[in-house]
């Protein structure tokens, strides 16, 4: 699935989406989530931490596709058995999963190309503001936006799609 196809899905899921957050997804969808691992210890506690201090809902779905072969998995939705093997997929994610810059960078653009048919709730005046300061601030990863966080209190981790069907994770 192309990114504008994932940017319209996220929108009509999450209809309060900031400039921001489209930013991250795409960030996310490029580059995975590498970015958060230092050691495998310290990512597994990180689990467990997040864990505690969330609502859990084993209704919710599992995995939602970013595509370029990532999904975050909901936290929300798992059992607290089901932490570790998240984790071990969640490492070698960040591992094996590298995006470039000059990719990143052309997902950015398409975005901005093709704002008017994603269906976002915030202006194009909005994200040319997001964008010009993002750029200038290097391109670095970012948190979802106050406004996401207060509606959707996001809670996954981002593993490779093949992972999903793979003995490490099938027990999710």
């Amino acid at each position: 699935m192309e990114i504008i196809d994932i940017l319209k899905i996220h929108t009509a899921v999450y209809p309060e989406m900031q400039p921001q957050d489209a930013v991250k997804l795409i960030y996310q969808n490029e580059f995975g989530g590498g970015h958060l691992i230092k050691e495998k210890e310290a990512a597994l506690k990180r689990i467990y931490t997040e864990y505690e201090n969330i609502e859990k809902n084993l209704s919710e779905e599992k995995f939602e596709d970013i595509g370029n072969n990532i999904v975050r998995v909901n936290l929300k939705a798992l059992k607290s058995e089901e932490l570790p093997l998240l984790s071990e997929a969640f490492f070698l994610s960040s591992s094996l999963h590298k995006g470039s810059l000059l990719a990143f960078k052309y997902k950015l653009r398409l975005l901005w190309e093709n704002f008017d048919l994603i269906g976002f709730n915030f202006t194009r005046e909005e994200l040319k503001n997001y964008l010009i300061s993002y750029k200038n601030a290097g391109y670095p990863m970012v948190s979802h936006s106050k406004i996401y966080n207060e509606h959707y209190n996001p809670a996954y981790r981002i593993i490779m799609a093949d992972f999903v069907n793979t003995n490490l994770v099938n027990e999710l």
